[in-house]
């Protein structure tokens, strides 16, 4: 129920509700001050902040007006203030008996003085925001070390599941976590050191939450401030690009206190991902923050942020209460989530008085700032490259301690009511009755649900076993594991037909970053009537240099190319449906042996040896679903080559680097971060010496070099160059040749980033020498998003070109073309090609991501 729309009667309830809760807790400890704040209209002003001199200390009301605060005896001034109502102040004195004060608030007038300009006839708004992004750096360093008591308090809700995530989840899980609140509360002592010191001691943690459901340490938004160039995961205001992706309105002044205080609304020049849209409140002269009132959408979510700055010492504001509403609409899923924090700053050190403190600075002022510390930072830069060699390991922020004390989940009631802020709410104190029955009956379903789910799932474990992949421990290290049912019809191809037959799994776990894992798989060919085969040994080593290994062997239907966009999965379909087979297929055995090895951070070197034997396939005298003929397992190709029989005894070896590439080490295994360089590779492959005209000759070698780059907020720029050529060419075979990915049908798994779109798989392999270019400019603001009635932020659009050239044939392939899609779901696009100058085609094509996933 919405605060404004409560009757009479039902304030009354819950003011009494107050009043009986305080009056019981005077008899454990201190005295309690209470109350509710409300308009002249009697209905709650939430979220208001009450802000306590003496104690520096701000209690944030809740949804409903209501706050609460432990005092010691003595006399205090407080002063209310909320977005929109005059800041009142008013003095305490506390005895022996709780208080319990009702606060009535007057609504705030802004004045609209819009004859001020600039000396450079600059609009108030923009003069205003000028100074206060000038003023910023000195705003986040003036105070050099702090301590405070900080209680959070969040509560969570699911009100709606769609069916599908139901059944993905367990509707049993789901059902218990549908439509009921939960909640969690904690109190910590923060201490701070400039630049970026917290030690946090969780002295307090209360949760009605199923510890299945893992939650992240909530306490970290307080270490995001306004005066950051990103603010909760947003871009400021107040970052010294904001003029770039924001427009500012002056909304008049107020006198606050004696403060002279700007009301700016603030709105994205763009969408809203990434950015804010509200108001922010800037005092003049000192040109600090007051308040914030922001609302963030991004990707069915929607959070609206509001944060009350109070002087902790004269001409410091800090912030001292958060309130942040979140509401999720995503994919059919509903949610409501709400956070308030209360925080008491105690030993507030500033540093070096500044000279020019409440002095105005000029747009030419930020310049000179944003130059000094630019130059700073360029010349920190260049004495780190001079004086000490660059650590690339990201290691834990050991600027950030936490410590939770061994009491923090034993603490009372006498406890809680010290230190919390906000009175629980009927439904809050609900929701702590019924959390310990939630709890076991969660974990009992959340184990029942985990064993239905291993794999896919019926419900019936016997079944399961029976129809799906199936994976299950065989002992400590070993785990074994088969396709099922549902894996016995295998891949669907004009050569073969229908594969019959099994997928086999072993894996041993010597430690938990070194394994060795075996898969053996054996199918029936219906058309060939013969036995296809494999063997598949790999084992993973020194997990901080990355290392595999790996044999594998046998018979079976091959791509010629070996480098095909189109994957089995999607060629069976295509084929099996509407005839079309764009993956030429023959046969082949094989034996080979690879290793992937790290020689350094960012430097990989990779090998194999192999040993192919290739014979041609002619399609089967079968047809498609609905009956259309294929067209023949023969590749059209610009030199003329087929397909051969042919053996091949042949090594390939790469080396791939990335300058200064970050990584971290998580549970003793590497993961590479980020890089702000290209990533550069040269690779070979070349025949051993071999004798029969038969067998293949040949020696090729190559280099590339790739990257994406963000081009700013909402863009990024991928682009990838390869170059190469035949060296040796004494006798080549078509599945020699240097082949391109291509995928020339309707739907690719993930193709439209670095394959051709209207090329055929096999036209433009060579036996020659070949350059190849990819450039793909992605943008959640091109064109779509710029229309009112198609925005949304999980929508994203991409501009494409790619271009094959064959210097020796003097051929040249390009394709340009635009995309639109969900990200990570599905997207859309329509491409152009041409041959030379000469116009090729056009065509649609679909990417869909997901299909991968189904295939594993």
């Amino acid at each position: 129920m919405e605060a404004g729309e409560a009757s009479h009667k039902q304030v009354v309830n819950r003011l009494s509700l107050t009043t009986l809760l305080l009056l019981l807790s005077s008899t454990l400890f201190g005295t309690v001050f209470g109350g509710r704040v409300s308009d002249r209209n009697g209905l709650p002003v939430p979220f208001a902040t009450i802000y306590v001199y003496e104690i520096s200390s701000g209690v944030s009301a809740d949804d409903k007006g209501e706050f609460r605060i432990s005092l010691s005896k003595g006399k205090y001034t407080c002063e209310v203030s909320s977005l929109g109502y005059k800041r009142e102040r008013f003095t305490l004195e506390v005895t022996n008996e709780n208080i319990f004060r009702e606060i009535v608030m007057q609504e705030e007038v802004y004045q609209l003085n819009d004859a001020y300009f600039s000396s450079k006839g600059e609009n108030r708004a923009n003069s205003v925001m000028r100074k206060a992004i000038a003023r910023a750096p000195f705003h986040r360093e003036q105070v050099k070390s702090y301590e405070s008591s900080v209680y959070l308090k969040g509560t969570m809700k699911i009100t709606k599941i769609p069916a599908i995530l139901k059944i993905q989840a367990g509707k049993a899980r789901s059902n218990l976590v549908l439509n009921k609140l939960f909640l969690l509360e904690s109190h910590s002592l923060i201490s701070y050191q400039y630049p970026g010191s917290y030690d946090e001691k969780v002295m307090a943690f209360s949760s009605t939450i199923p510890s299945e459901i893992k939650i992240d340490n909530i306490s970290g938004v307080m270490r995001t401030s306004i005066y950051d160039k990103e603010f909760f995961g947003n871009l400021s205001p107040l970052a010294t690009n904001a003029f770039r992706y924001y427009s500012f309105i002056y909304e008049g002044i107020s006198n606050e206190s004696g403060r002279v205080v700007n009301k700016i609304r603030v709105i994205p020049k763009g969408g809203d991902s990434k950015l804010f849209r509200g108001h922010i409140y800037i005092v003049d002269d000192t040109w600090s923050v007051s308040y914030i009132d922001f609302t963030s959408k991004e990707t069915g979510v929607t959070m609206n942020i509001s944060v009350n700055f109070n002087e902790v010492k004269p001409l410091v504001l800090m912030p001292t209460s958060y309130a942040m509403d979140v509401g999720i609409n995503l994919m059919g899923v509903n949610a409501q989530g709400r956070f308030n924090s209360s925080v008491a700053f105690s030993r507030v050190n500033e540093g070096k008085p500044s000279s020019d403190k409440g002095a105005e600075k000029s747009q030419d002022s930020l310049k000179n700032s944003i130059g000094k510390i630019s130059q700073s930072q360029t010349q920190k830069r260049v004495t780190k490259q001079i004086k000490t060699p660059q650590r690339l390991e990201i290691k834990k922020d050991t600027n950030i301690k936490r410590e939770v004390d061994t009491l923090a989940r034993l603490r009372d009631t006498t406890y809680w009511a010290e230190v919390r802020r906000l009175p629980l709410r009927e439904d809050e104190i609900l929701s702590y009755k019924q959390a310990d029955s939630l709890k076991g009956e969660f974990k009992r379903v959340f184990e029942e649900d985990s064993l239905k789910r291993v794999n896919r799932s019926t419900g019936n474990k016997i079944l399961d076993r029976l129809l799906f992949k199936n994976r299950f421990k065989a002992g400590k290290n070993l785990t074994l594991g088969y396709s099922g049912l549902s894996g016995v019809i295998g891949d669907f191809n004009f050569v073969d037909g229908y594969q019959i037959g099994q997928e086999l799994f072993a894996k041993y776990e010597f430690t938990k970053n070194s394994a060795i894992t075996f898969l053996p798989a054996i199918y029936y060919s219906s058309h060939r009537e013969e036995l296809l085969w494999s063997i598949n040994l790999s084992a993973t080593y020194s997990p901080l240099k990355l290392g595999n290994i790996s044999l594998s062997m046998g018979e079976s239907s091959a791509d010629i190319s070996n480098n095909s966009s189109v994957s089995p999965f999607v060629n069976s379909y295509a084929s099996y449906f509407f005839g079309l087979n764009p993956v030429k297929y023959q046969s082949r055995r094989w034996v080979e042996v690879k290793n992937s090895i790290e020689l350094a951070t960012g430097l990989r070197f990779n090998a194999s040896l192999a040993w192919h034997q290739n014979s041609p396939l002619e399609n089967a005298n079968i047809t498609s679903l609905f009956r259309q003929t294929p067209s023949p397992n023969i590749p059209d190709n610009i030199y003329g080559a087929t397909s051969q029989s042919n053996t091949s005894l042949f090594y390939t070896a790469s080396l791939i680097y990335t300058p200064n590439y970050y990584y971290r080490v998580v549970e003793g295994r590497k993961r590479y971060v980020r890089t702000k360089y290209p990533t550069f590779s040269v690779f070979t492959r070349a025949s051993l010496p071999s004798s029969g005209s038969s067998t293949s000759k040949y020696g090729m070698v190559g280099a590339s070099v790739s990257q994406r780059f963000k081009s700013g907020l909402y863009s990024s720029i991928y682009y990838s160059v390869e170059a190469g050529g035949f060296y040796n060419r004494s006798r080549l075979f078509l599945s020699d040749y240097k082949h391109f990915r291509s995928s020339n049908i309707m739907v690719t798994e993930s193709g439209f980033l670095s394959s051709s779109l209207l090329m055929n798989n096999y036209k433009f392999s060579t036996p020659q020498s070949w350059l190849t270019a990819v450039c793909e400019y992605n943008t959640d603001y091109l064109i779509l998003n710029r229309l009112p009635f198609l925005n949304s932020q999980l929508l994203y659009e991409a501009l494409h070109l790619k271009t094959v050239w064959l210097p020796e044939r003097d051929v040249i392939h390009t394709e340009a073309g635009y995309s639109f899609g969900l990200k990570q779901i599905i997207r859309a696009g329509v491409f152009v090609g041409f041959d030379g100058s000469k116009y090729s085609g056009t065509a649609f094509r679909l990417e869909i991501p997901i299909l991968t996933e189904i295939n594993r």
